[in-house]
């Protein structure tokens, strides 16, 4: 709010009576070479916290502090301004950055100096011009001889025009209680920055494998993050979506961007994971750089001698129930399920973030070779995982309806048999799980199952090398 005219004029003269000139235009530049602290938490989902603490010498009274170099997909309205005996009065989000284009559009009506080059000498040919208008990269200039809008040379600028800027810029309008150098920190949130984690597992014997967890840092955010402490924040966070999408998210140039490259930083591991609300915070153990368009690798814990035990499952393809059914398969190969318990048993426990593992495995000749990769989801302590890496090349199941009988209006007796065979030469964990189309009735069985539901059976057993093996089972399905 604007002050009165008198008022305005005694404060004027109470700060020249002083000795003191004030410019209210004036700005105050803060450039990232003033940062004496970098800290950053990363979520996994396109969202950083960033806190940027900067040294300034600021005067007391009413100043504009220019805060160079935030993040270009920055959250304006999450912006916090702190300090000693700082009060924010008003902020804005100048990222009408430098470039070509927008350095001819905001020249528009300045007089500037062109240069053609005479195709027999090589030489320039300067003359001026005003530009009449930018007209999206082919520019209307007015020279002393006419109008030109094909115009085939360069344009010189003399200077800068006013509202671009070199790096996006938070300005922050602010008043200072007493002058002063002091440490001011501004946090906002941003888009553009997220980390995921990918696991290595090398099986180190037939129940054991090492694990190896790396974190990958992505940046599109626009800015870079200089010797930063990182957390990362395992867990996804509500945000509400915006019904109309901000003019100056430049989120989509940023991902059509190419990144400057990965780069791998195996120091120590990540910190313990530490509870934050609903979510889990590893710390990384070490300040590091991440540059923006660049993908970053960095370790986040190693395991060695974790636990496994590994089974063959097949959900059978038969249908089962009142209506048509599939009466036959054949050759079908299990999948190959390690199975992992998050405790201290397992030589693990401790909350995992989800990600992606890859398997590998050394062959007779002591040569690593990928055996393939699973899902690895968000686990948390005493949980169950399961890696689903591929199906078994040599385990076979094939399987048909042996009798299906309708014994009286909505109820149908059905009978199965499933054959396996293990062409291994080691002994094999096999699961079968059958569904059914309704709620069943057991009325035979030659292997003992479990009910996994109500419309569905399990099967567990073992298969010696070189094993052929036969299930069946009778069931009575009624309509409910």
């Amino acid at each position: 709010m604007k002050q009165p005219v008198a008022a305005s004029l005694l404060a004027l003269s109470a700060l020249f009576a002083s000795g003191v000139a004030f410019a209210a235009e004036e700005e105050i530049l803060l450039t990232d070479k003033q940062n004496t602290d970098m800290s950053l938490s990363i979520y996994n989902n396109n969202l950083a916290f960033v806190r940027d603490t900067r040294s300034l010498k600021l005067p007391a009274g009413r100043s504009l502090i220019a805060f160079e170099g935030v993040a270009r997909q920055i959250k304006p309205e999450t912006a916090m301004l702190s300090g000693s005996n700082l009060r924010v009065i008003e902020q804005n989000y100048d990222y009408n950055l430098l470039n070509a284009y927008n350095l001819l559009n905001a020249a528009a009506g300045q007089k500037v100096k062109t240069a053609v080059t005479n195709p027999k000498n090589g030489q320039d040919i300067f003359n001026s011009a005003v530009i009449l208008n930018g007209n999206s990269g082919a520019p209307v200039l007015q020279f002393s001889y006419g109008i030109e809008t094909n115009f085939p040379g360069r344009i010189i600028y003399e200077k800068i025009p006013e509202g671009l800027r070199t790096k996006p810029t938070l300005i922050i309008d602010v008043e200072n209680a007493r002058s002063g150098t002091q440490n001011v920190e501004l946090a906002y949130l941003t888009n553009g920055i997220s980390w995921k984690a990918d696991y290595i597992a090398e099986i180190s014997s037939a129940d054991k494998l090492n694990l190896n967890g790396w974190v990958t840092l992505n940046n599109q955010s626009g800015t870079d993050y200089k010797d930063a402490k990182v957390q990362l924040i395992a867990g996804n966070v509500n945000q509400v979506q915006p019904i109309m999408p901000r003019s100056f998210n430049t989120g989509l140039m940023m991902k059509a961007a190419a990144f400057d490259g990965a780069v791998a930083e195996s120091a120590a591991a990540a910190s313990a994971p530490e509870a934050l609300g609903d979510y889990y915070m590893y710390s990384l153990p070490f300040q590091t750089t991440i540059k923006d368009k660049q993908s970053k690798q960095v370790s986040l814990m190693t395991k060695p001698d974790v636990v496994y035990t590994k089974e063959y499952r097949l959900i059978s393809p038969l249908y089962i129930g009142l209506g048509s059914s599939l009466n036959e398969f054949e050759k079908q190969t299990p999948s190959v399920i390690f199975k992992i318990t998050n405790g201290k048993a397992s030589n693990l426990g401790e909350p995992l973030p989800a990600g992606t593992l890859r398997m590998y495995e050394k062959d007779s000749s002591g040569n690593l070779q990928f055996i393939g990769e699973s899902a690895f989801p968000r686990t948390a302590v005493g949980e169950k995982i399961e890696l689903n890496t591929g199906s078994a090349f040599d385990i076979w199941v094939k399987g048909k309806i042996t009798q299906s009988q309708n014994i009286a209006k909505d109820t149908k007796e059905i009978s199965a048999e499933i054959t396996f065979e293990n062409a291994k030469a080691e002994a094999a964990d096999m699961v079968f799980i059958q569904n059914f189309g309704s709620q069943y009735q057991l009325l035979e069985e030659s292997m003992t199952g479990t009910e996994k539901n109500s419309r569905a059976r399990e099967w567990k057993f073992n298969m010696k090398p070189g094993e052929k093996l036969a299930l069946t089972f009778k069931i009575r399905v009624t309509k409910q």
